[in-house]
């Protein structure tokens, strides 16, 4: 493998692996919402009657977006 090829592979790495957490970062410092577009939302917010659980599900409100979401059985909002 020549040096440019090893350069060009290294770059496209970088760039694949990098750039998300970049994002990620980016969303959790200044607020940008990019995870609730992704559908990742979070439920520390409460709707109007509170963090309620229908005997199924636990439901509430994404403090980021205002949207109603739910929790599935392994922990996350959706």
């Amino acid at each position: 493998m020549s040096h440019e090829t090893a350069q060009i592979i290294f770059y496209l790495l970088l760039t694949v692996f990098l750039v998300p957490y970049i994002l990620l970062l980016s969303d959790a410092v200044l607020d940008t919402k990019l995870s609730c577009r992704w559908g990742w939302h979070n439920g520390k917010g409460v709707s109007s009657d509170g963090v309620k659980f229908d005997g199924c599900s636990v439901h509430a409100r994404c403090s980021k977006c205002g949207k109603d979401v739910m929790q599935d059985s392994q922990g996350n909002w959706f």
